[in-house]
């Protein structure tokens, strides 16, 4: 699996598309192991010197640790909420299935289908 070069990555990390050599770096980069953490160190990592010049404002350290706290719960929040939809939106904009990011949705149905299968009191309880 190809990597790209460090401006490839800092144009892929700001937005941009990679060439489809790439493509299977994208597919690992989006939906594979560590795939969320990266994504919240991607869209938090940036804001947090913003934070640090708040520790510059005059005032008690404690309204400015407050405050921070305030923007930060927000930031973290929304940005959990929609890994999703850019998760999907990045495999689409490569030209990639959007459906791969439902994969762990899939290990959940082959779950269900070993127990239906291979669990019939798994299945009578369920029916009751």
């Amino acid at each position: 699996m190809d990597k790209p070069t460090f401006k490839q990555r800092i144009a892929y990390d700001l937005g941009g598309e990679l060439p489809a050599e790439f493509h299977a770096w994208v597919v690992q980069d989006v939906v594979g192991r560590g795939a969320m953490e990266r994504y919240l160190i991607r869209f938090v990592g940036p804001i947090i010197p913003f934070f640090v010049l708040i520790l510059l404002f005059p005032g008690p350290m404690t309204l400015k640790l407050g405050l921070i706290v305030m923007m930060i719960v927000p930031l973290i929040i929304f940005t959990i909420a929609l890994t999703y939809v850019w998760r999907r939106y990045r495999l689409v904009q490569h030209g990639l299935d959007p459906d791969l990011v439902d994969h762990e949705k899939c290990k959940d149905c082959d779950r269900e289908v070993y127990n239906l299968r291979y669990r019939p009191q798994h299945r009578d309880a369920r029916m009751t």
